[in-house]
């Protein structure tokens, strides 16, 4: 099937607005709350350089991304100065504190930027190694993609290294197809490079040297030159190499902290499925892969592609298997996390729009538009769940709802007890600075986050004293956790039943559940029943029931969870007590 050039132009440039919309929809949802766990923190981070440091001093993430969002925000000011949105830098900072909402929308812009922008190319991927109808069918497949399209919603890293993983690809599917292009230093050095740079976004993409190892393979076997193949290889690492400590200089700077960050890494991705078993997350993976990653017949299409690849013109095939394949047998020793399948996505779709193009090659030529009607069929169940996602995320969390009846209903100033991740309610001035005085001895220590946040002004209103409910926060120096206060749920006994929670001048409670109670909450919700007052509950169930009997769990942004018709919004099932004073 054969595709004009203009016509192609065209019909991708359709193809990316549709991704474009899919991914703007619901962009601003939750906001003022932030409910994914990583966003704050990612873009914490990324702001931190405004102080003049450019080493983050922290490796859990390389620095590609930080750098970009960074670079992104400062854009952000700059356009805001012009039109009025912004007075100053201050007015800049202050906004953050008092409400970051717009902060955070450009940030997910910038993944909904990235996002846009690996439907291209993909196309590139696609065309290059199978023509402009597969290309355009893998355009499609990428842009309609529900795990593509929901995490393009986040602050996240996944989305943006799925962007170099795809233009790597298209790098070595030149090398695949052009004899005189993979005799080119070059040719290797630019596909070297875009894998630097998706290295440098997410460590995982260190997987990329599968595939180019097997491209290298390929053309020791086509050329009968394996020593000048291997010497195209080495030089394609270099350029990784190369790409990767320009956009993460201080990598290799403080080893020490590197060894710390990756041993967390490796305890919370890794040592949790290990601990199960090996290779325990695989069918977890492969039923995302299968049923919702991108729509269940585009994953079987890109099956039936990749067989067909492999069997006509394996050097080509290998292409399409050797990133997705590898990278299964290592999620399938990981914590089970959906958002890690993004980078096999170009792969899936350029294989799906290959068997789109292989049959459409074998029809009449009059039958062309059936074949193009083959892929829109295809990707329609995608682009329904991607809708779903949009609708999802357009409908207010349990945890807004929450967030809006505490300020309708407590007093400002009220002491309130939450988990983390709750009800978006704001730290009161005074609270803040007790907190940083319990932690830190004097608010004048405190780091220079938390100095502008008690100087933002006006403040925000309403705010209320918040205690945190668990038994500790993260340990280290600071700014972790210091501006909070636990109350450890583990020390409230039946004997004491509330006495603790009274002596601390809690005046409000709000527990937030995914599933069961948790043991450790026991003998505080015993006492809740016994000596409280339960004054408002908030499911994300349908028929409003509590997730102890329901089937599937509510759902977390940070999680494995998919949507399920029980499910009427985001969020965890939520309580609000109020703790009455002692006659």
């Amino acid at each position: 099937m054969r595709v004009r050039g203009s016509a192609s132009a065209w019909l991708l440039a359709a193809i990316t607005i549709l991704g474009l919309g899919l991914r703007l929809w619901s962009l601003d949802y939750g906001l003022p709350g932030v409910f994914n766990m990583d966003e704050r923190p990612i873009l914490d981070r990324a702001l931190t350089f405004a102080k003049g440091d450019p080493n983050p001093h922290n490796f859990l993430y390389p620095t590609l991304y930080l750098y970009a969002l960074f670079a992104w925000e400062a854009l952000f000011f700059v356009v805001g100065r012009l039109v009025g949105a912004f007075g100053s830098l201050a007015d800049f900072q202050n906004a953050f504190f008092v409400d970051p909402s717009m902060h955070v929308l450009a940030g997910r812009a910038l993944t909904v930027a990235f996002g846009t922008l690996t439907i291209p190319a993909t196309y590139l991927f696609g065309a290059r190694l199978y023509g402009r109808a597969a290309g355009l069918a893998a355009a499609l497949f990428m842009a309609a993609a529900p795990l593509a399209v929901r995490d393009a919603h986040y602050i996240k890293l996944d989305v943006p290294t799925t962007l170099f993983v795809a233009l790597a690809h298209a790098g070595l599917a030149a090398i695949v197809v052009d004899d005189s292009w993979a005799r080119r230093r070059r040719s290797w050095m630019l596909a070297g490079a875009a894998a630097g740079l998706a290295i440098s976004t997410q460590y995982y993409a260190g997987i990329l040297a599968v595939p180019f190892v097997a491209v290298a393979i390929a053309d020791m076997r086509r050329s009968g030159r394996p020593l000048t193949s291997l010497r195209l290889l080495s030089w394609a690492g270099i350029a990784t190499i190369a790409a990767f400590a320009a956009t993460s200089p201080f990598f290799v700077l403080e080893p020490s902290v590197i060894v710390r960050d990756f041993r967390e890494l490796r305890e919370v991705d890794i040592d949790r499925a290990v601990g199960i078993g090996m290779f325990s997350s695989f069918w977890p993976y492969a039923r995302l892969l299968a049923t919702g990653a991108s729509g269940f017949p585009v994953f079987w299409l890109a099956t039936a592609g990749s067989l067909i690849a492999l069997i006509t013109a394996w050097r080509r095939g290998i292409l399409l298997v050797a990133l997705p394949v590898a990278f299964m047998l290592f999620l399938s020793n990981t914590f089970p996390a959906s958002r890690y399948l993004n980078i096999m996505l170009p792969c899936i779709a350029v294989a799906a729009g290959y068997a789109v193009s292989f049959i459409g090659s074998r029809l009449p030529t009059r039958l062309v538009p059936a074949t193009a009607a083959l892929a829109v069929a295809a990707a329609i169940p995608a682009a329904a769940d991607s809708i779903r996602w949009d609708r999802f995320f357009a409908t207010d969390d349990t945890r807004t709802e929450a967030a809006r009846f505490i300020e309708r209903e407590v007093p400002p100033g009220a002491t309130i007890l939450v988990q983390p991740y709750s009800a978006p309610i704001r730290q009161s001035r005074e609270g803040l600075a007790e907190a940083l005085r319990a932690k830190l001895g004097d608010e004048a220590e405190a780091p220079l986050k938390y100095k502008l946040q008690l100087a933002a002004t006006p403040y925000p209103s309403p705010s209320y004293r918040i205690l945190y409910l668990g038994e500790s926060g993260k340990t280290g120096a600071p700014p972790a956790d210091v501006d909070k206060i636990y109350l450890a749920p583990s020390s409230i006994t039946p004997e004491q039943g509330l006495r603790q929670l009274r002596e601390a001048g809690v005046q409000y409670v709000v527990l937030t559940r995914y599933g069961q109670p948790l043991p450790t909450f026991r003998n505080l919700e015993a006492a809740l029943d016994r000596d409280a007052h339960r004054i408002a509950t908030f499911s994300p169930y349908r028929d409003g029931r509590d997730p102890s009997d329901a089937p599937v769990p509510p759902f977390r942004h940070n999680g494995n969870t998919w949507i399920h018709p029980l499910l009427e919004r985001p969020g965890p099932f939520v309580e609000i007590w109020r703790v009455d004073k002692l006659n």
